[in-house]
This record gives C-alpha cells, structure tokens and sequence, in this order.
C-alpha cells in the first residue's frame, strides 16, 4: 500500500470516527451534590458555584474549569475550619474586635447612605453648563457648545454629588452638635503616644452624641489598630485633619444611618457580617500562624546563613564566545584560540572571529551570564548557562551545541561572584522572607490540624463533570478546528480516563497519537503513543494507519540522526 492511499485511509477513518457525534449540552453537578462536610455541616456544588459567581470577572476564569473549582473548594473548606477555630477561641468577643472593624462598618453605611442620597438624576441647568464651558473654554477650544455639553456634565456630575453629600453633612453636624477642634492636632505627637499625657483629655471632637465625642487619648489609644498607611499620615498636621475630618464624617453619617433603619437592610446586614467574618479570619490565621513564628535575631539569623545566596549580590560572568556551523570547524578552531590565549594573542583572536565566528558582533563577547538559564542576546538555553557555569574559569570550554544548533565553544573573561549583603542591612527584608516561608509550612499545618479537629473530609470527585465518549469527541473536534491542540489532547485524555471499553479509548489514544504527530510535531511523544496503541490494540482498523504513522516518524527521525552524523 503506498503513501497515499493510508494517507487517505487514514483520513476516512478519522472522519468515520466523527460520523456519528451528536452534539450534546455538557451535564452539570447539581447544586444538591455535597462535596464536603465537616462536623455537622455540609458544603454543596450549588455553595462553590455561589462563590464562583460572586468572584470578580478578571480572576473567575481562573477558578472557572473543573480543577479551578476544587481550588475553590479547597478554598471554602479552609475558611470554614478557620471560622469555626475563630468562634471556638472566642474571637469575636475580645475588647477590640468591633473597634478593628468600626471603620469598614461605618464606610459600608456610608456608601449605602451616599446611594440614596444621589439616587435621583442629577440635572444641570442650560446656564450652568454654559457657564462652564465659558470658564474653561480652553478645554473645548476645537468645539462647539454642544459637542462638548456631554463632556461638561460628566464634569459637573462629581461637584454637584460632592456638593450634596457636603451638604448633608452640614446638616448632620448642626443636628450632633459637632464641634472639632483643629488646635489640639499639632500637639499630638503619634509617634510617641506616651508624651501626650498631659493633653490626654482635651477634646478633639465634642459632640452631643457621646459616641462622637473624642478626646487625645481616645485616639492615641487606637492607633495600634489603625492600618499603616494611616499611622504615617498622622505624622503630619495636614494628615491628622484630614483623619479627624473623615472620622467626625464617618460617625454623623453612621448614626443617622441607623436611626433611618439601615440596619434592618438585608444587603447591608450580610454585608456587615461578611466583614466581621473576614476579620475574625484574619485574627485567628494571625494568632495561630503569624503570631506562633519565631522572629527572634537567632532564628533569622539562622535562616540568613542557611539562606545566604537569597542574601547575596548576584554572580555573574562575562565570556569571549565562539560559534561555528560544523563541529568540525569548531574543534579545530578551539585548537588555534588555545594556543592563541597561551600566547596572549588578543587581538588575533579578534581577527579570528572576525573572519571565521557566527558570533562575531562585538568581539563575541557576553556580559552579565546570571546562573539563569538564560544567554544575553540569545535567549533561553539551559544548556550553554550550565556549560558557562560549570567551566573553570581558567580553563576554555569544550566544544557544543547551543540552542540554535551552532557548535560554540568560550573562555571566560570576568568571574564576577556573589558577595553576601551585612545582616543589619538586610534584616527587615530578611525577616520578611523568613515570615513568608515559614508562615506557609506553618498555615499548612494548622490547616492539617483543623481539618482533623473537625473532622473535615472532601469529596472533589463528585465535581467531576463526566461526559458521554461522544460529548469529549465533538468538545475535542470542535478544539481541533480552533487549533487547540493541546485543549484537544485534555478531551481524549477524559475518553481514555472515563470510557476504558476498547472502542472508544481505542479511537481516542490514536487521535492523540495524531495531534502529536501532525499537529505538535512532538516526534518522541508521537512514537511513544503509537507503540503503546499498538501494543495494546495489535488489530483493529486503526493498526495499520497506526503502524504506517510509526514508520513513518521513525525513519524521519533516522534522517535526522543521519545528517547530523554527517555533519559531524
């Protein structure tokens, strides 16, 4: 039988394979299937698909695949154990919880109050909007009034919500008798709380409302649970008004917010719960993980000496390469280089590559070599990075092939090696990577021990979406036709994995072995496959294009072989 007529079995028979699909809807895990329990608990399809949905769009394709749903699972099953360890230690009842919280709370009211304040359209009057564009006509100078009146509206949208919100809070401030006074601010001194005793109780905020009203010590008492960000902003006078601004702001609009009975608002409520959750998460990991590192000097200093490469200067080399088409060539042009160096011959080595070298730009010459995998000017080639690196410096390279199939050979000029940075000046960076590395094995192994506790078991098989052997074949032809290959390779792997009845695994294996061959182009794999479908299915009417495809690759591969033989 002669090329052309497998060629064309093969065809026939790969369209016979697809005859008969019908296109089906994928079937879905239903939202009832448990696939997770803990204590007297259950967590269903329809929780994880829940979680899915409320991910925002730019992370949920991550988690939108069937592993990136046990992912999620995993993730759901963590917070649930360290929840329930939370409400075990009484978290949620220590003296600061509410006060770490007040904040985000207040914000959450806030944001909901700002809503319906600014729900009805905001409108703009014919005059306003010209006189506007009067003011700043430089900025539509190349337009007419009415070309840019969409443009002035949506810059007088913000100042006349700002002016509203700005309004109300006048209102508010009259209504609590809100007085606050700037004075003090400048005799605060945030970093060293302890030398503000003598003005601890000067008022900063007087109010009729005792939950307004704040004093110095007030705040010089909370700010161990004011964010960082926020601490260094209250080192200045312009800082701390502005802090004390949006506080007193805050809590007007927080009080009238539940006098008007936001709080009965089931958004708002589940909201507020999602926030304490998340924070009495954060408390319990930080207790039973951060908190339980050692981060005295010995141990990071232990972990800088064990890790003194990460504290280093990076080593690096600077080398004189030298690239030929032939090995050959190669080898004999080593011969003269190294007599050449023995004779210091510089600038006729120069000449030499010059005339001879692929490499001849720049002397052949490559700086800064870092123990990456990586070759300046040429890209990834783990080969030549090990090659430079494993080289006595004092010695030439022997003679091999880089990634571009050019046989090279260097001597090294510089060997410049790493120098460790001083532990002071490294200490907080030192320290950093200490928590980070220890608090992952640490996290692990709460999470182990939680997941003991309360009795947590997962059942990530029952989220398997299994498919009919025609439902994979039709996702796997349709990725074909996208030339996704390897999407493709992934449907047939589900076929061999889930419909083992030596029919349908059968088409399966040698369609993979196909893409492989055809497709990819990865020859190795290719015959791999082939060998093993043959193994496993000598006869069937896909042997004999199976058996012709396996020649055929290995002959490729025999010519291959032999012209690089001839060519050495």
């Amino acid at each position: 039988m002669n090329h052309r007529s497998i060629r064309k079995k093969t065809i026939i028979t790969l369209v016979a394979i697809f005859t008969f699909l019908s296109l089906f809807a994928a079937t879905e895990v239903a939202d009832s299937t448990v696939v997770a329990k803990y204590q007297d608990n259950e967590i269903t399809m329809g929780n994880v698909n829940k979680r899915l949905s409320q991910i925002p769009p730019m992370y949920k394709a991550k988690y939108d695949t069937a592993e990136g749903k046990k992912e999620l699972l995993d993730i759901i099953c963590t917070e649930e154990i360290f929840y329930l360890e939370a409400l075990d230690q009484k978290i949620m009842e220590q003296d600061d919880f509410f006060e770490r919280i007040a904040d985000q709370v207040k914000n959450t009211y806030f944001s909901e109050y700002r809503k319906d304040l600014l729900k009805d359209a905001i409108s703009f009057t014919d005059e306003e909007k010209r006189a506007y564009f009067k003011e700043n006509h430089d900025q539509y100078k190349d337009r007419t009034f009415e070309e840019a009146e969409k443009m002035i509206e949506a810059k007088l949208k913000p100042e006349k919500e700002n002016a509203i919100i700005e309004k109300k809070r006048e209102e508010l401030f009259v209504k609590y008798n809100v007085i606050i006074n700037y004075d003090i601010l400048p005799q605060i001194n945030t970093l060293a709380p302890d030398s503000n005793e003598v003005i601890m109780n000067e008022k900063i905020i007087t109010s009729s409302n005792t939950l307004i009203d704040r004093n110095v010590g007030d705040l010089v008492e909370h700010l161990d649970i004011l964010s960082k960000r926020v601490q260094i902003s209250l080192r200045t006078d312009d800082g701390k008004k502005q802090y004390i601004d949006r506080l007193a702001k805050s809590d007007v609009f927080y009080l009238d917010a539940l006098e008007k009975g936001y709080d009965k608002n089931p958004m708002l409520k589940a909201t507020i719960e999602q926030i304490e959750r998340n924070m009495a998460l954060r408390t319990v990991y930080n207790k039973l993980v951060v908190e339980s590192i050692d981060t005295s000097d010995k141990k990071l200093k232990e972990y800088y000496n064990e890790n003194i490469k990460e504290f280093s200067s990076l080593a690096h080399r600077k080398i004189q390469t030298f690239g030929f088409e032939t090995k050959k060539t190669a080898a004999k042009m080593r011969k003269t280089v190294k007599k050449l160096i023995k004779k210091k011959k510089d600038e006729e080595i120069k000449t030499l590559i010059t005339d001879n070298s692929v490499y001849a730009k720049g002397d052949g010459i490559l700086d800064h070599i870092y123990d990456n995998g990586i070759i300046p000017g040429m890209g990834k080639d783990q080969v030549y990075c090990d090659m430079v690196w494993d080289t006595d410096p004092k010695d030439l390279s022997k003679v091999f092939k880089n990634s571009k199939g050019i046989y090279v050979f260097f001597r090294i000029l510089e060997d410049v090696v790493a120098i460790a940075k001083p532990f002071e000046e490294e200490k907080d960076r030192i320290k950093k990577t200490f928590m980070r590395t220890l608090s992952k094995e640490k996290f692990e192994s709460v999470k182990q021990e939680l997941e003991t506790k309360y009795a947590l078991v997962t059942y990530p098989d029952k989220m398997d979406v299994r498919l009919t052997a025609e439902e994979y074949f039709n996702k796997a032809e349709a990725a074909q036709k996208r030339r996704r290959f390897n999407d493709a390779i992934f449907y047939y792997d589900e076929v061999m994995k889930y419909h083992k009845n030596n029919k349908d695994d059968y088409k399966a294996m040698f369609m993979k072995g196909f893409l492989f061959a055809e497709e990819l182009k990865d020859t190795e794999k290719a015959i791999a496959l082939f060998e093993e479908f043959l193994t496993l299915y000598p006869e069937g009417d896909l042997s004999e294009s199976a058996q012709y495809m396996l020649s055929s690759l290995k002959n490729k591969e025999d010519m291959i072989e032999s012209i690089d033989f001839e060519d050495k």
